[in-house]
């Protein structure tokens, strides 16, 4: 698989409480959101609702974040100072 991804579609599964994407190569990517949480570090607990709505929101978002090193991190980090 090639180190640039082509999401085509993506969605959040609250059953199994992941990111399933569509890379449009033959090939499903299954991220599961709470192992993928659990490397954040939150300045409230609470803050953890950042992920899930972005999650729900706009999985494809989600997911590439998720593929990044400290991308979910970043994320809260910058969801932190604006708020």
């Amino acid at each position: 698989m090639s180190n640039i991804l082509n999401f085509q579609f993506g969605m959040y599964e609250p059953a199994t409480d992941s990111i399933i994407v569509n890379t449009g190569q033959n090939c499903i990517l299954a991220i599961p959101c709470k192992e993928c949480n659990s490397t954040v570090t939150f300045n409230n607990p609470s803050d953890i609702i950042f992920l899930y709505q972005l999650a729900e929101d706009s999985p494809l978002t989600y997911a590439k974040f998720a593929l990044q090193p400290n991308g979910l991190q970043d994320y809260v980090d910058a969801i932190n100072r604006f708020n």
